[in-house]
Formats: structure tokens, sequence, C-alpha cells
């Protein structure tokens, strides 16, 4: 909607002379006009000065006669600004705001894949993975609001040197384990299993013989020998039992699961496939790609043990990706720990599978770190895993909460913990990294997600109230007979300009946008409640209108927030 205004200023200037390519821009205060264009370019192309073009250009913009959506034009300094008409603006947005309102078409006929998540099994689910499956989802939801068919795919390590570590600790406290499998609290089995691996990981430190003994249970894996395979897939379905959890509560799902153990033996053989073509080549009993010859970093693919590396996995991981679903695209939503790694994978993919050649992307997330604390490795097993973040959110919470009057107390508690932590990871741009802070992200007051959940509850209450003690027909889009507001014209804008950011945050794969979005929406409603009476209104035709403006922020709040993940509370 804001682009089609956009549109009919450029229309006005174009009509004025002015030729080239324009750029609107807002003024920093709405009482310097709701857009502006800057003379520079135009006074160097007259040879006069900035001031001198922007009076000239007002004048001329001052003899056209068609521009309805315009209330004034003025030229201050080297700008003219541009005023727009309250009631037409007004009408503009009470028509376009539908159900269909901040959807787009551009991905129309287009697949996507959008790979996140991505924990290993037998191991702990880390900050990194939590960060992850929260950017994932939220980038799949703006996917497909535009337009774009979405198949979510989730890829889990487990195979390979993590898992070894596991089985070794497992194996060593058996006794615990086979107690472990009476225990019915899936949590007490997974915290089990992040005491083996931290185990078996400190064994692998402490001696040569420690790091052969787990090499030993590495080979048994790939090999898939019989003496460990009870134990293995028993830890294995804990592990995945426990992610699945996880994604319920944070609202997740996946169309396809993908495991490396699926991949292993085909990565070998597209390495010696490609190998014989001269795609990789043999290097100290190693079969590595010469990422070098491209700019790149030489990488091992298979090791002198003949195993494949997560390289040659993901060669096959991509060909069946291909082969499955065809796709147009696939998303990485991966650390930016990674961005060297996609680079030479995906240079390696487009000679081993041409038809992924412009159709591999990789969006490095930045780190998620908790204020205040150093990074932690989950080797040492002394770790706030994401799990745990989840659980101390929704118990602080809960504090808050004590004293709250809500019907559905434990429903609320849980909406508006999984709101604190989306929000508080989405509000800052995918790739940059976060400083989570934890009163912060709880806190109703400021940029935090129970503090939008809280405008929401506000003006639903706010709605349920008036159809109580108001028999008034509605508001019908028709000639004002009243001034609108300065406060409910700025909302008027902020509201037409949602289209135009979730456009944005689809072609940028970027949230954050529409996280900032929100906030800017809820604080203009915040500005307008306490300017303009809603119910107390004394013309019934005002508070009809008060009350459809503020409807139409809370449809479009639940618009925003559905794409970042968080579901609205009916009070709080």
């Amino acid at each position: 909607m804001i682009v089609e205004i956009k549109k009919q200023i450029t229309n006005i200037l174009k009509k004025a002379g002015v030729k080239g390519e324009i750029e609107l821009t807002t003024p920093p205060d709405p009482k310097m006009g709701d857009f502006s264009f800057a003379c520079f370019d135009l006074a160097k192309k007259n040879g006069s000065n900035p001031k001198e073009a922007a009076g000239e250009l007002l004048r001329k913009i001052k003899r056209l006669k068609d521009y309805k959506i315009i209330d004034e034009v003025k030229a201050v300094g080297p700008y003219v600004n541009f005023y727009l008409n309250p009631a037409e603006l007004a009408k503009l947005v009470l028509k376009e705001i539908n159900q269909d309102f901040g959807k787009h078409k551009i991905g129309k006929g287009k697949k996507y894949l959008v790979e996140f998540g991505c924990p290993n099994p037998l191991k702990a689910f880390h900050l990194g993975h939590l960060k992850n499956l929260v950017t994932g989802e939220a980038i799949a939801r703006i996917l497909e609001n535009a337009g774009y068919k979405i198949i979510r795919i989730n890829y889990q390590g487990d195979v390979g040197m993590h898992v070894a570590k596991s089985l070794w600790g497992i194996f060593d406290w058996l006794e615990r384990f086979e107690k472990m499998k009476k225990e019915k609290d899936i949590r007490q089995r997974v915290e089990f299993l992040g005491q083996a691996y931290a185990h078996g990981a400190q064994h692998f430190e402490e001696s040569e013989a420690g790091k052969a003994e787990i090499y030993e249970y590495n080979d048994k894996v790939y090999n898939q020998a019989p003496e460990i395979q009870a134990v293995y897939k028993t830890a294995r379905r804990w592990s995945l039992a426990y992610f699945d959890q996880i994604y319920k509560k944070l609202g997740s799902s996946f169309d396809r699961l993908y495991f490396e153990s699926e991949v292993t033996k085909r990565g070998v053989d597209l390495v010696n496939q490609f190998k014989a073509k001269g795609v990789f080549k043999e290097s100290d009993g190693a079969i590595i790609y010469e990422g070098s010859k491209y700019g790149l970093h030489d990488r091992v693919f298979v090791n002198s043990k003949g195993f494949p590396t997560y390289e040659a996995k993901d060669l096959a991981l991509a060909e069946k990706h291909f082969a499955d679903f065809q796709p147009d695209l696939v998303l990485h939503v991966v650390g930016k720990e990674q961005a060297d790694y996609f680079k030479v994978l995906i240079n390696a993919l487009e000679k081993v599978l041409s038809k992924s050649k412009g159709k591999e992307y990789h969006l490095p997330g930045g780190f998620l770190q908790l204020k205040g604390q150093q990074k932690m490795s989950s080797r040492t097993g002394n770790i706030i895993t994401g799990d745990a973040l989840v659980d101390f959110i929704e118990k602080r919470v809960g504090e808050i909460m004590k004293e709250a009057g809500v019907k559905d107390k434990a429903g609320v508690q849980n909406k508006v913990s999984v709101a604190a932590l989306k929000y508080a990871l989405l509000k800052v741009e995918a790739t940059k990294d976060v400083a989570f802070d934890f009163e912060e992200s709880v806190s109703l007051t400021g940029d935090s997600g129970p503090y939008l959940l809280y405008i929401v509850a506000r003006i639903k209450s706010i709605l349920r109230k008036a159809k109580q003690v108001t028999r008034s027909k509605g508001f019908q889009i028709s000639d004002f007979r009243f001034q609108i507001a300065s406060e409910e014209k700025q909302l008027l804008l902020q509201l037409a300009k949602y289209p135009e950011v979730t456009q944005t945050a689809a072609e940028q794969y970027d949230p954050s946008k529409i996280a900032k979005y929100l906030f800017d929406l809820a604080q203009l409603f915040n500005t307008f409640y306490h300017a303009c009476p809603v119910l107390q209104a004394e013309e019934e035709e005002v508070r009809a209108f008060r009350l459809k403006l503020i409807g139409m922020v809370a449809q479009v709040m639940e618009k925003g927030l559905n794409l970042l993940g968080i579901e609205v509370v009916e009070e709080m």
C-alpha cells in the first residue's frame, strides 16, 4: 500500500519535470511531512542551488491539480515535503486491510526447502540449535506468506565422533543406562545422554588410549556393529522424542527428517565417482577437494580410513533433496561459523550435481549468547542448553504472572514465554549475534515479546468492552466529517507500510524487519491511546472510526506476530 502511495507521489514529481530515478525518504519528524524529496541532484542538473531548485519544483507541483492523496506540499531548504491527506489515507487503509493484507505472490510457482534446527542425537540441544530453530521457522512462514511453497527439512547427525563419545560414555555407565530405560521422564533420559557425552568427551582428551577407544566406537557406528545396535537405537530414539517435544513447544514441525546415517555410503560413492572425473584428488591417503583452485580452501571429503566427512555426506544429502523435492532453492539456516565450509561445499556440489547450481544458499546465523556470560562448550558438559533456557523463561514468566487473574493461566504462560524467547532472538538481524537478556526478554514494557502481546490483549479488551457499552453500527468508509488527529494519521501510515515490510523480510530472509515494524506499531498505538479517547469519544462517528482503527492494529499485529511464530493471547 505504501508502495502505491509512493508511486502517486513519484508520478507527481515526474509531471513536474523531475527525470531519472526518484527516491523518497521519511522525515524524522511528522511535522516536516510524511515523505520528502531531496533536490540536490535536481539542482546540479539545472545549475542552481538546492534551495532554489526546491522552490522552483514546488511552484510546478502547485500548478498540478490531480494529486488527491496529497494534502499539502512545502519546500523546506533543499527538500520538497509532502503531507498526505488524512481522510484519503484513512479510506485507502480501511479499504485495503483484509485477510490477505500483507501477503504476496512473488514466490508463486516456486518451491523452497528450508533446512533448520539440525540438532545431533545423543548430544545436547544447545543454544545454537535453538536460535536456528526459531529463525528457520520464522523465515519459512515469511516465505510462505510471500507465495512460496515451503518444505521444512531437518538434518541430524546420528553418526560421527559425538556419537562415538556418547556411546563410550553409555557403555562405561551401562548399569545407569539400564536403569534409565525404566525412567518414564524423557527429560531425565536425555540429561543422562548429555552426561554420557561429556564423560566420553573428557575420556577422549585424557590420553591416547582414550582416543583409540573412542575411535574404535566410531568405526563400530559406521560399520553398524551388531554389539552396539540395541544401545545406539535406544539412545537415538530418546533424543528424537525429546527434540519432538521442543519442536512442538516452539510451534515447529518438519516435512522431512534427514539423517547422516542414510547418506553415509552414498557420500563415499559420489566422491569416488567424481575423483575418477578429476573433481577430487587423493592426498596423504585421504580424498580432498582443492578449493584453493577457486580462491577457497582445500577440504577433506573422505578421510584416510575411508570414512566420509561431513562434506561427502552433504553431497549425498543434496542429491536426495533434489531427487525428493526438485526445489528451486535450498536455504540452509546454519551458524555463521560454517560460512567457509558452505562456500567450499557449494562450489564442489555444483561440479557433482549440476542441477544444484545457483540453488543452494547458506544463511549464516549469528551466535546466541547469554548476556554477561562467556561462550560455553558442550564438550565440558557445563552448559546452559537451549531447552534449559526455554524452561528458565517459562519459570520466570510464571513468577511474574503469579497474581494475574487470567482464566487459562497455563496456556497464557506458555504463549508469553515463547513470545519472550522468539522475539528476543528475531528482533536482531538473523546474521548478527544475540546477547540474550533474561529480564529484558520477559518485560511487559520496552522492546519485548510480552509487551507486544500486551498491546494486542489491551486492544481486544477495548473491543470486547465496546460491544457491551455501544450500539454503534460501526464505521463505514465514507466522507469524513471530522478531523483526523495526528496520532491517528501516524497509525494509519504505519499500517500502510506492512505489505512493504513483509516483502522486504522475504526478499532478505530477515524476520527482524517484521519485529521492528511491530514494535514501532505498538509504540504508535500507545501514543494514540493516550492522546485519543476511544470509548470515551464524544462523537459516535469518531468512536466508531477509532474502534475500527485499533481493530486493524490488532489484526496487523496478529498477522505479523504469526509470521514470527508467536501466538497472541486474549488477556494478560
